[in-house]
């Protein structure tokens, strides 16, 4: 959602105009930006209150151990033998972890279709489907209970690089003023839809305009110390993986609970796209509507967000390893 606006449809449009200037994707991208507005806006809720914006307060710095015990928190919900086949993907990128974690929590958000999940993880099954912010806490407070400093959560459709671990773990460490990270998440998908993304920042979170702090990140791509897992629980009003962590990460920063980018903390997202048009063209458009819906729920729970979002900017994604071949 990164990179959605409350402006009208005309000023984003003149605005990546200027931001692709020599982009030989230029033209390209702005036909797709057009449809994604058009889906997003037909299904997003009203941009009530933009005038209300107060500075977080300053920083709380994080007490993080030198050798911190990191968690890494999985939300799972597998219908498909594509979601077998992410899972699967994600838990071997898992087992190349230069670092390995303390503990791998896979909380089950009861799948209609199973897994074999190898002894390592410590999987919980919910007994109904009640959304990724319920089984993030569920996973959290499993962390919490097995002692970790460093709670790290990604998807099912993720692929971690091999220092994710040792990336997070060292520099909560150097960076005593954040208390939450979140990386670069390009897209793992071989096509156009996959370049765009990645163009769009779709989910490398937003930077606050003239500081190094983030409005929010992508739970795809987070890690928050005990101390917020103590004192924040993802909000269970959100049914779906759509502006829920813009939620959670505007409570932090209300908190004093800052949020760190780091373009080395990379993780690789599977939207699923194959390039064949038209079904591309309906994942791209159910993307989006989800993302749509989730506005509306969160312009509930925040009605001047879009006071914040204007002062803020997207984070294009570094095109790294399996993308490098699509950009000129």
């Amino acid at each position: 959602m990164s990179s959605l606006s409350n402006l009208p449809y005309g000023k984003i449009l003149d605005y990546w105009y200027e931001k692709l200037k020599g982009n030989p994707y230029r033209f390209r991208f702005l036909l797709t930006k057009a449809l994604e507005i058009f889906i997003f806006k037909s299904h997003g809720g009203n941009n009530s209150n933009k005038h209300n914006y107060f500075d977080f307060p300053d920083p709380t710095k994080n007490v993080v151990p030198s050798s911190p015990k990191i968690s890494i928190v999985i939300p799972t919900f597998l219908k498909s033998n594509k979601d077998k086949k992410d899972i699967a993907n994600l838990l071997n990128s898992i087992e190349k972890q230069t670092v390995k974690p303390h503990a791998v929590i896979v909380i089950d958000d009861c799948s209609p279709i199973k897994f074999a999940f190898p002894k390592y993880v410590a999987l919980e099954r919910l007994n109904c489907n009640k959304g990724p912010a319920t089984a993030r806490n569920k996973g959290k407070q499993v962390a919490l209970k097995n002692g970790s400093e460093i709670i790290a959560f990604t998807d099912t459709d993720c692929i971690l690089s091999e220092t994710w671990v040792e990336t997070i773990s060292k520099s909560l460490i150097v960076n005593r003023n954040f208390q939450i990270l979140s990386g670069d998440t390009p897209a793992y998908d071989k096509g156009w839809f996959g370049i765009y993304h990645n163009i769009n920042g779709t989910l490398n979170g937003r930077q606050i305009k003239q500081t190094n702090k983030l409005l929010y990140g992508t739970t795809a791509n987070m890690a928050i110390t005990k101390e917020v897992a103590e004192q924040i629980d993802f909000n269970e009003a959100f049914p779906n993986a759509a502006g829920e962590d813009i939620e959670f990460c505007f409570r932090a920063n209300q908190k004093g609970y800052a949020i760190k980018y780091l373009p080395t903390m990379t993780v690789f997202h599977n939207f699923g796209y194959d390039r064949q048009v038209f079904k591309d063209l309906k994942r791209f458009r159910n993307q989006f509507k989800k993302y749509g819906h989730g506005e509306k729920l969160l312009l509930n729970e925040i009605p001047n967000y879009y006071a914040y979002f204007d002062k803020s900017e997207e984070i294009r994604a570094k095109i790294t390893g399996y993308e490098n071949k699509y950009w000129e």
